[in-house]
């Protein structure tokens, strides 16, 4: 199977219909892709990140021509990647898609390994695997060992003693450009990875530092990193944001059988079911890498690296991480816009920004994460005073997470312990839409004079805080008869009263203060 011109890229069709097409089908004029629909979640955002890579190697080093395929005025020129489908050729051959066919073959593991919430060897050897259990022998139909290995490579988690993880570390946070519509219109497949490329100079980028299995493996005895390895060849910056799409951390090499059963479809043929791996894969160094999908933060010891998912998964406090470069973040490249013009960004809707990743304790899979958020599309000066007012209610929102957490947690037990991740979610989730509603009423108001913007901050500033109170003390009720507190004991009820009487000078003095409500 070859991942340019064979079928295996499940996709939902205008009509509504599902299909298998290949990277080169996806522009049809005729009932044409509109969304990935693999069976998984991750699988859909790893297929994502590489249609967005393909579409980076056609990308024109000019704004102009960049514009004009993104308005749909006219189609990127797809049939150049038959230049370098020898490079995806993914059962056969000397050279196949993201594995290592230089190690000496050895036994070969289950290929249930390749899922990133399967049970590691610790776990399957104490029996540890209580909530994901072992497969017992899993066979996957090629497209979907693909979208699989294509996967781990791009979210690798550590995986013991050289196993490196991927480019961003395990668990990157990925945010694409993905709106539905433009103008009202429905928005094609390639369109949408499209407005994620970027508008680069160079020359032809060189297959052999792109694609790197199309060489000898990358590895890294010695502590040798890529960029180490790749500096006598002197990577163009094109080059290097290529090979954030297609790096191979993990050293894997698939094996195949003619007559299997695909364990998740049924349908028998030529299936993966079994790989072999090795350690001391390429050393990638996230802090040498920006990757154009992934925000960044700034370290202590002064370097940036790729944010990753939090066990809470994404709230409207990651907003901010589209639009501000302040405070040691960098905003994804790909959503800095600077090529759009403002004809298409006027056309960009609400709840454009596709936001997902995987949420690791070191190797351990916690949970996979989505969320949908609004990219605000105004102009400089207006959007710095924008930014300067939300992060105060941001602010104002972390304190008062932090002392529910800590207050329901003095509730409950005597030692102040206790999980409160519940609750902390649901504070995001009940207060994001009066949040967008705020930014929308800041986004809209006229730039005037000093005084008029204070009083609409003033109101805005209210509102926020009396929502937050009101919220966090009814969550406070709703959980804090967990524990103790539930028998109803004289020390209990008092314990809670007194929390809650510490978690209402939080939201209310303290809040007012926090926001700088005028109390006159």
């Amino acid at each position: 199977m070859n991942l340019l011109t064979d079928p295996w890229l499940p996709v939902r069709c205008a009509s509504g219909q599902l299909r298998v097409v290949s990277p080169l089908a996806v522009a049809a004029s005729a009932d044409p892709p509109l969304e990935l629909a693999a069976i998984r979640p991750d699988f859909n955002g790893a297929m994502a990140q590489f249609l967005v890579g393909l579409m980076q190697w056609l990308a024109p080093n000019d704004v102009s021509t960049w514009r004009e395929i993104a308005l749909g005025r006219r189609a990127p020129e797809l049939e150049r990647l038959r230049e370098i489908a020898p490079c995806f050729e993914f059962d056969t051959g000397d050279r196949r898609f993201m594995q290592d066919m230089d190690f000496e073959s050895a036994e070969a593991g289950d290929l249930a390994g390749l899922l990133l919430e399967a049970p590691g060897g610790n776990a399957i050897k104490n029996n540890a695997d209580l909530f994901v259990k072992r497969s017992g022998g899993l066979a996957l139909s090629l497209p979907l060992a693909a979208q699989a290995l294509l996967t781990m490579q791009v979210n690798a988690p550590s995986g013991g003693q050289g196993h490196r993880t991927s480019l961003r570390g395990g668990g990157p946070v990925s945010m694409l450009l993905w709106p539905a519509e433009l103008g009202g219109v429905p928005l094609p497949l390639w369109r949408k990875a499209w407005l994620n490329t970027l508008v680069l100079t160079g020359d032809e980028p060189r297959k052999e530092i792109i694609f790197p299995w199309m060489t000898g493996c990358l590895t890294s005895e010695n502590d040798r990193d890529v960029r180490a390895l790749l500096a006598p060849h002197s990577p163009s910056q094109l080059e290097l944001v290529l090979l954030c799409y297609f790096s191979t951390p993990r050293r894997i090499r698939l094996r195949y059988e003619d007559d299997a059963t695909c364990s998740l479809s049924g349908m028998k043929g030529r299936c993966a079911t079994a790989y072999e791996t090795r350690n001391l894969g390429a050393n990638y160094r996230s802090e040498l890498f920006r990757h154009p999908l992934s925000p960044y933060y700034r370290d202590k010891q002064g370097n940036f690296l790729p944010l990753h998912v939090g066990v809470n998964g994404f709230t409207y406090a990651d907003w901010i991480r589209l639009h501000d470069e302040r405070d040691g973040f960098r905003i994804p490249l790909a959503l800095m816009g600077t090529h759009f013009g403002a004809g298409l960004v006027r056309e960009i809707p609400a709840g454009a920004v596709w936001a997902f990743g995987y949420a690791f304790d070191n190797m351990k899979c916690l949970a996979w994460h989505e969320a949908r958020f609004q990219q605000l599309m105004i102009d400089e000066p207006k959007r710095a005073g924008v930014l300067e007012e939300v992060r105060r209610w941001l602010d104002a929102t972390e304190q008062v997470r932090r002392a529910l957490g800590q207050r329901l947690r003095s509730a409950w037990s005597n030692h102040g312990e206790g999980d409160t991740s519940v609750a902390e979610r649901e504070l995001y989730a009940r207060t994001e839409r009066l949040f967008y509603t705020l930014v929308n009423e800041r986004a809209a108001t006229p730039e005037v004079d000093d005084a008029t913007l204070n009083r609409v901050h003033q109101e805005l500033r209210r509102r926020w805080q009396r929502h937050l109170a009101r919220t966090a003390l009814r969550l406070f009720h709703e959980h804090a008869e967990r524990g103790d507190v539930a028998s109803e004991s004289m020390h209990a009820i008092a314990r809670a009263a007194v929390a809650h009487r510490a978690l209402q000078k939080t939201v209310y003095a303290e809040l007012q203060r926090l926001l700088e409500i005028d109390m006159a």
